[in-house]
């Protein structure tokens, strides 16, 4: 990832700057009539979009992220964009809009909606009270949007931290591509929370939002669709001056999966909280378990969540162990090793976010025979030769890697790290755009090489 900024000012006028909380400030009291332009990708289904501004590139952002604000001339520029796909060149698919950048505003330019053609909207805000000698201090400017895929409109409360909304009055109602204007909130900690308009449904959530005096935010609801789980997932970004964040929605559900590959077992089951609380069963050698709701004891905290691995002929607990979850969180527990020596077991968080345009691999090192060594992979065109393509970055045992390629049939190659020798190969057939596949490279059922991979689709 790479950010070009522009910069349209001399040296004289910007060290004439200063930073006050998240916005540049001049010395005089009208300031060099300069703005600040910011560009983002919240196109929920696509790849990385990289936006070129008057021949110059900004930067590719994944969705949810932002470029920095750049003080630029308040003139306007050309923007065109190009979807980053795997293995192709760059190809813009939106050309000839044009932004309008205005003296003392921050302009953040959206891409949303569609992938094959996302809509754009752009958010204004008014920063000239800074350029003021009387500003008024302790207060910063911000503005709310939707753009949540969502058949009806939404309600924006704003609380203070820890605050509740029994009796409160929505603070903005906002349909799809709608945006309240700036509001100006006294700086402190706040909570933010969107519902389904008129109704005490909660969509998204985030408490103690500390917001300091002079900054200038965006908070925009999405959605997006994760492969696997029928509800629509939805966020809060924060646009700011460094780029943006992803909140944390504290109203979604979590969810745990549990990959059984404990060698010399005919099948496990899963307990939550204790020994004898199953929440899964019979999750036979090299299969996932379904999805396990989790639930969050305290939506800003971390909830600890202890797990059992039980054989299910015997009962017998294989393993225990404790989670962190969070709210708005996947996760996946790899459950390896053999049932005569040790068992063992880790999560690691999964991004199964569908992209409409090509598919990803989550790959999962499993093969306790391997475990203190970390292993590569390629992923190519099925039949083509594997020396002629570079090995993916390392990944230890019991830790994942995620490789993203467009539609067809690929060959899998996979190597210890440090040797290079090849540990096995596979391939998968008929990859469709969307797709989200888990691989998990294991042992076979009684221990030992040759090993072998186990292909879920989500």
């Amino acid at each position: 990832m790479y950010f070009y900024k522009r910069c349209c000012i001399s040296v004289a006028i910007i060290s004439g700057l200063s930073l006050t909380g998240c916005i540049y400030t001049g010395d005089d009291d009208e300031g060099d009539g300069n703005g600040y332009a910011q560009y983002v990708n919240l196109v929920p289904q696509s790849p990385d979009i990289e936006f070129v501004v008057d021949d110059d590139s900004e930067g590719e952002l994944s969705f949810t992220e932002a470029t920095a604000y750049s003080y630029v001339s308040n003139v306007s520029y050309d923007i065109e964009f190009n979807q980053i796909l795997p293995n192709t060149e760059n190809s813009s698919f939106i050309d000839d809009e044009t932004l309008k950048v205005d003296k003392k505003k921050v302009h953040s330019y959206i891409l949303y909606g569609e992938t094959d053609y996302p809509s754009s909207l752009e958010i204004e805000i008014d920063v000239s009270d800074v350029y003021d000698s009387d500003f008024d201090d302790g207060y910063a400017m911000v503005q709310f949007a939707n753009l949540a895929s969502y058949d009806d409109a939404v309600d924006v409360y704003i609380l203070d931290a820890d605050g509740s909304l029994t009796n409160q009055t929505a603070s903005y109602t906002l349909s799809l591509a709608d945006t309240s204007g700036d509001t100006e909130l006294d700086a402190g900690d706040y909570k933010l929370v969107f519902t389904q308009s008129g109704t005490d449904t909660i969509l998204a959530m985030k408490n103690d939002i500390t917001i300091e005096e002079g900054e200038a935010l965006s908070y925009v609801l999405v959605s997006y669709e994760s492969a696997g789980i029928e509800d629509t997932f939805f966020s809060i970004v924060e646009l700011n001056n460094s780029g943006s964040r992803q909140l944390t929605n504290e109203a979604q559900d979590s969810y745990l999966r549990v990959s059984n590959n404990i060698t010399n077992t005919n099948a496990i089951s899963v307990a939550q909280t204790t020994s004898s609380n199953i929440v899964a069963e019979d999750i036979a050698f090299g299969d996932i378990s379904d999805f396990i709701s989790i639930e969050i004891d305290e939506p800003d905290e971390a909830t600890n969540v202890d797990v059992y691995l039980h054989d299910s002929d015997t009962q017998a607990v294989l393993e225990s162990t404790s989670i962190d979850f969070y709210a708005d969180q996947v996760a996946l527990l790899l459950g390896s090793g053999n049932t005569n020596s040790t068992v063992t077991s880790y999560s690691n968080t999964e991004d199964l976010r569908v992209i409409e345009t090509h598919a990803k691999l989550l790959f999962s090192h499993n093969i306790d025979n391997e475990s203190s060594t970390a292993i590569s992979v390629k992923v190519i065109e099925q039949g083509s030769s594997p020396d002629s393509y570079d090995e993916s970055d390392s990944f230890s045992y019991l830790s994942s890697l995620d490789v993203e390629i467009e539609a067809g049939d690929y060959d899998v190659y996979v190597y210890n790290s440090e040797t290079n020798d090849l540990l096995l190969e596979t391939t998968i057939y008929d990859v469709q755009t969307s797709d989200v596949i888990n691989l998990i490279l294991s042992d076979y059922d009684y221990g030992g090489a040759p090993y072998q991979v186990f292909t879920v689709y989500n």
